[in-house]
């Protein structure tokens, strides 16, 4: 059965299923607890809890088994595994103080109107430590119009708590036909409700979620990491705040075995959270993963969430997951800052679709640069897109491109369509999304028309075999998350070099491979360094020529200290990462080539500043300051040149992250005794 026919028959399974209950889930609960009510549902009874341990009485208040101001995790607890298909937590004159409760299946849990269930100050210690919690567990019901399940959310991000962000208030994991109504779910030290894997990884199945409030969370309202046939209905989400993504909602899943299918998010507010409003994190799964499905409708974002809307996919076609993710009747307005995110999503991937939306931006200066941006990441190869606006309606102030292009991959931007309204104060303009048009306002960088060219052996010999080499041509630099050197040998023999890993934040135990590789492509040494030292290496180069280092820092950073023979860094691919690295580079170009280089920061804070000049100091190209990804494309000269590059510290921000982008001739900058 395809997928939209699948959805449909499920949807209309919970209409017949909500229509047949009353609609809001309690006119059957008024049925069943026609015989608890004033004293009958607070007063201690052993006699009644002898009845329902025999199997006598299907319908249990929790108070049967005591009730303690201080703590009443054992009563509470007690009555939920009593067998009991359904328990009345009732109001007291003050809130349920419990520790960890443990959900059973087959059962009802109806918390009465202005019950509050409060999580024991001092408790949760553990990282994973939650006030509600069922595991591989079926047909579970907790409904409780006017009732507030609370946690304490400022008391677990201190001492004496271990810094975590799983201490939700409701976890499921693994579990079956679940229905959550009618609560607020508040406080937490991770989320509101967490849809987790269960323990041989099973997804949660049938589950709806409605009439539900999600307020003050620490890191999501609603994390779904794995879900089939979910619905969320008539929800709010709001106040998240504390560790990221402190999001409203997070589609999210850990593995590319878990699913999100048939997930359903309808008439749903999601305001005022410190983070994201929605967000749908697929960088976990793949495209042999199980395609996609969501479908978010007629929901609101609102107040001073980042940003309305983001989704993230891995960009190759191995890696990127399949499917479908639509976004209709919605309207997104938070204050300066309402759009759509996408990054690193190909075209040739998910399908995402947003039909009769709204963006409405009504601040005379917004926050971000474009209502629709897309933006790659350094690793992506394929161009971006992917996406139909259909009827897509933008009110704004001012005037400003409706959409943006942030591409550092340098991987472009296609199969984009659809239909954009932009009314302001003046005038209302409709754009028919053409391929010329989003050239317009998304230019792709000249650095993407030139290739990227590998290091030959006799490009190597050209760049460093002239240079008197001494130790002194390695100045101080440092390499992150995937480091390559270029060494020369001129005769056969033993070459030693030194290196050095060094931490980024605090220190951490962990080993940077590394590997030698030959003039022939083949790795004649692998070993490691550990994070913190420095270490001398040496290999046997049984010929003369081009030789290779790699190394795989990850978050910190590898650095060349000395080498008996000549050395330069060589970019992975076309791309070069430093951090704090400050000084002068040759970069080498071949007569009648084009050099383009490209230089960013990373965020507002990290900026440099950059200089190119040529042989004879010629100033061929400079920029103060940068931040967002700038390029340049140096015409090409008749005779060979080496060029050189300074990178300086900014009088803007600070210098930690730099990316370098060499393409036309191969990225080598090579250690200048200018230094």
């Amino acid at each position: 059965m395809k997928a939209r026919e699948t959805f449909a028959v499920w949807m209309t399974s919970i209409l017949v299923t909500t229509v047949s209950q009353g609609g809001n889930g309690i006119s059957g609960w008024e049925a069943s607890l026609t015989a608890l009510s004033g004293e009958d549902l607070v007063a201690t009874n052993p006699q009644a809890v002898a009845e329902v341990l025999a199997g006598n009485l299907t319908t249990a208040s929790a108070a049967w088994w005591g009730f303690d101001p201080e703590d009443s995790t054992a009563f509470l607890q007690a009555a939920i595994r009593s067998g009991a298909q359904r328990v009345v937590v009732p109001r007291m004159p003050s809130p349920w103080i419990v520790d960890k409760i443990q959900l059973e299946s087959d059962q009802e849990i109806f918390f009465q109107p202005g019950t509050e269930v409060v999580a024991k100050k001092g408790a949760f210690r553990g990282k994973n430590d939650c006030l509600f919690e069922a595991r591989n567990k079926t047909n579970i019901r907790l409904i409780g119009y006017g009732a507030t399940l609370r946690m304490h959310r400022s008391d677990y991000a201190a001492p004496p708590y271990e810094k975590a962000e799983w201490r939700h208030v409701l976890s499921l994991r693994g579990c079956s036909n679940v229905l959550v109504e009618g609560l607020t779910l508040a406080e937490s030290g991770g989320d509101g409700i967490y849809l987790g894997a269960g323990r041989n990884g099973e997804p949660n199945c049938d589950v709806i979620i409605r009439h539900v409030t999600c307020e003050r969370n620490y890191r999501q309202g609603i994390s779904v990491i794995t879900a089939k046939n979910l619905l969320i209905e008539h929800v709010t989400l709001r106040g998240t705040a504390g560790t990221p993504p402190a999001a409203g909602i997070d589609f999210e899943p850990n593995h590319p075995h878990e699913l999100l299918v048939n997930c359903v998010m309808r008439h749903c507010v999601i305001d005022d959270n410190q983070g994201l409003g929605i967000v749908i994190y697929l960088g976990n799964l793949n495209a042999q993963s199980e395609p996609v499905f969501i479908r978010i409708e007629n929901c609101v974002t609102r107040g001073s969430n980042a940003r309305s809307f983001y989704l993230f996919t891995r960009n190759t076609q191995a890696a990127a997951v399949r499917g479908t993710v639509e976004v209709v009747s919605c309207r997104f307005e938070d204050n300066e800052r309402a759009g759509i995110l996408i990054r690193s999503k190909p075209a040739s991937g998910l399908q995402l679709r947003f039909l009769k939306c709204t963006i409405a931006d009504p601040a005379e200066k917004p926050r971000v640069s474009a209502p629709l941006l897309f933006v790659s990441g350094p690793d992506d190869t394929e161009p971006l897109g992917g996406v139909m606006f259909e009827n897509l309606l933008l009110e704004e102030k001012i005037s400003r491109p409706p959409m943006a292009l942030e591409d550092p991959a340098l991987v472009g931007l296609k199969d984009v369509i659809g239909d954009i309204k932009v009314r302001t104060p003046e005038q209302e303009k409709l754009f028919h999304l053409e391929p010329k048009l989003i050239a317009e306002w998304c230019p792709i960088s000249p650095l993407a028309g030139l290739p990227i060219v590998p290091l030959e052996t006799t490009a190597a010999e050209h760049a460093l075999g002239h240079e008197q080499w001494e130790d002194s041509h390695v100045p101080r630099h440092r390499l992150r998350h995937e480091a390559a050197y270029a060494l020369w040998v001129r005769t056969p023999g033993f070459v030693n070099v030194v290196l050095t890993a060094e931490a980024v934040g605090s220190l951490s135990p962990r080993e940077v491979p590394i590997e030698f590789i030959d003039n022939n492509g083949r790795v004649i040494l692998q070993a490691s360094i550990k994070v913190g030292s420095t270490k001398e290496f040496a290999f046997d180069a049984k010929e003369s020529g081009l030789y290779l280092i790699r190394g795989y820092p990850g978050q910190d950073t590898l650095r060349l200290v000395r080498s008996t023979c000549p050395a330069g860094i060589l970019g992975v691919r076309d791309r070069i990462h430093l951090f704090q690295t400050a000084g002068v580079f040759a970069v080498c170009v071949p007569g009648n080539n084009l050099l383009a280089l490209g230089v960013s920061g990373q965020g507002d804070a990290e900026r440099v500043s950059v200089e190119l000049r040529a042989p004879d100091g010629k100033l061929l190209w400079e920029k103060s300051n940068v931040a967002e990804f700038t390029s340049t494309v140096v015409s090409a000269a008749s005779e060979d040149r080496i060029l050189l590059l300074r990178l300086s510290p900014p009088s803007k921000g600070i210098l930690e992250d730099v990316t370098l982008r060499i393409r036309g001739v191969p990225p080598l900058l090579v250690f200048h005794s200018g230094n």
